[in-house]
């Protein structure tokens, strides 16, 4: 987990259709707790917390990667 990244793994998560309540409850934390990771104003989050967004970030990066593209 690399902290910098989180911001930016929250808005690939929200822009999947993930609300903020959802990566909330799945991270056991506050929405403002996200929020506040997204803005940079917890620069170092709670070990558990950017696990589960990593672990969120990668199960919906797998499942882009893994849908077959049909062509045109």
């Amino acid at each position: 987990m690399n902290a910098t990244d989180l911001p930016a793994k929250i808005e690939a998560i929200r822009a999947a259709g993930v609300t903020y309540t959802a990566i909330a409850k799945r991270s056991n934390c506050d929405i403002s707790t996200l929020f506040r990771i997204r803005q940079g104003e917890i620069p170092d989050p709670k070990y558990s917390v950017g696990s589960a967004i990593d672990a969120m970030y990668i199960e919906l990066s797998s499942t882009e990667t893994s849908t077959p593209k049909t062509a045109a």
